[in-house]
């Protein structure tokens, strides 16, 4: 019998790929359209090789997955009752018990629902939530060329489809596979409703619209179970666009000053600020007690590796906003190239050569005025997700291994920015012509 659902499931999951494809291929405009099956099959790819040798916390979770598939099957009755419980029975009778909000309980949880089609296949578990994001970066880069045509093409298929490290971290059993996946479908959903008429979103009647509303929410609450610390800034983020873009519509800030529309943005910030701390002073206290606690532990478990570390950092509000600039740059330059004889260290050491290559390309194009055709209020408001996303994980996660993965998730939305100056663009026309010409 559950040959049988498994069969079904995929068979189902197959066709739906293959409509799916179809569909994006016929509406994606054609200098997006040539990439939608190079850029699969270099996901694939990647899938292929990460889901072979499948990490530690990967082979952690399925086992345990394993467990809440068997106990679904035993006692369908109660299925529900035990997806909403806090503790996992594996086969052999093992417990596993975690806090309710735990975002490994739910990540599991996940790979239970995904083994009734898997049959607890580590490879065809990793195979689905690839797919997942590439869904998810596809539809965001479509939406990108749709709403921003002004914007280089290129620019969104290489920040979500093809960046190597991108694609590496989010084409296999992760967490931030689920969340780049959720989080680029989101801001995609959110860019048609906001950016689009009504007619070109399909949202055309109140059902359609509430089935988008419905369908964001739950992008929404399955990226803040993956990692609350991303999804809470991008909420933000979307949540003051919204506004802006709404009282821009309605005159009140002008239809096209952009003067306004930054001074409007500083208000809500510091106003939003101010009243997050007052409002919560606890749960303030415990983020800033939290975020320094992952630092040391994780400081003590790199010792003798390279790793990032803040002489004199304290749990308070002062110390971490001292330490943020430094954490930032961290994050963007560790390791450095040399630091260690690694292939790992060297690689991204390369690489983050080429992200201050970009960075300072995208530097001289600003100061020269041609830092491309984004709205400056979408510009600004991607730069302080970037950049407080970056603070915290630069300052939570000194293991430069666990931090690399983190960032993969936060490096589409820098590499948006980087790559939509009038130099970026010339660079990537250029790459592309002695691609054709080989």
């Amino acid at each position: 019998m559950r040959l049988i659902v498994a069969l079904l499931l995929n068979m189902l999951l197959a066709l739906g790929l293959v409509w799916w494809l179809r569909r994006e291929h016929r509406r994606a405009a054609p200098s997006l359209r040539r990439w939608l099956l190079p850029a699969l099959g270099w996901r694939l790819l990647l899938t292929a090789i990460v889901g072979s040798r499948p990490s530690p916390d990967a082979n952690f979770m399925v086992f345990w997955s394993k467990g809440l598939a068997v106990d679904a099957w035993a006692h369908p009755a109660s299925a529900w009752v035990l997806w909403q419980g806090q503790q996992i029975r594996s086969g052999s009778g093992q417990v596993l018990s975690k806090y309710d909000l735990s975002n490994t309980l739910f990540f599991i949880k996940i790979l239970g629902i995904l083994n009734f089609a898997s049959l607890g296949i580590v490879f065809l578990n990793a195979l689905y939530l690839s797919l997942f994001c590439f869904i998810g970066c596809w539809l965001l880069a479509r939406t990108w060329a749709q709403v921003f045509p002004a914007t280089p093409p290129a620019a969104a298929v290489v920040a979500l489809l093809l960046w190597p490290s991108v694609v590496w971290w989010t084409a296999g059993l992760g967490k931030e596979t689920m969340l780049v996946g959720c989080e680029t479908a989101l801001v995609a959903l959110v860019l048609r409703l906001l950016y689009c008429p009504p007619a070109a979103t399909g949202a055309k009647t109140w059902l359609n619209r509430l089935a988008y509303l419905l369908l964001s929410l739950l992008l929404a609450w399955l990226a803040y179970r993956m990692r609350f610390f991303f999804a809470l800034p991008l909420l933000g983020v979307l949540a003051v666009l919204a506004g802006l873009r709404g009282a821009t519509q309605r005159g009140w800030l002008g239809a096209t000053s952009s003067r306004r529309q930054i001074i409007a943005l500083l208000l809500v910030a510091g106003v939003g600020s101010g009243l997050v701390i007052r409002l919560f002073p606890n749960e303030t206290k415990f983020y800033k007690e939290q975020l320094y606690e992952q630092y040391t532990f994780g400081s003590a478990a790199s010792v003798g590796r390279p790793h990032l570390d803040y002489p004199g950092l304290a749990p308070t509000g002062p110390s971490l906003l001292a330490h943020a600039p430094l954490a930032v740059a961290q994050v963007l330059t560790r390791p450095w190239v040399g630091e260690s004889r690694s292939l790992f260290y060297i690689g991204v050491g390369l690489e983050n050569l080429g992200l201050l290559g970009l960075l300072g390309l995208a530097v001289v194009a600003v100061v020269r005025g041609r830092p491309g055709h984004l709205p400056v209020v979408l510009v600004l408001l991607l730069m302080a997700y970037f950049l407080l996303t970056a603070s915290f994980i630069g300052l939570s996660t000194p293991n430069l291994g666990t931090m690399h993965r983190y960032r993969a998730a936060l490096l589409p939305w820098l590499l948006l920015l980087l790559l939509q100056n009038n130099y970026a663009h010339w660079l990537m026309k250029k790459l592309a012509e002695r691609k054709r010409g080989f």
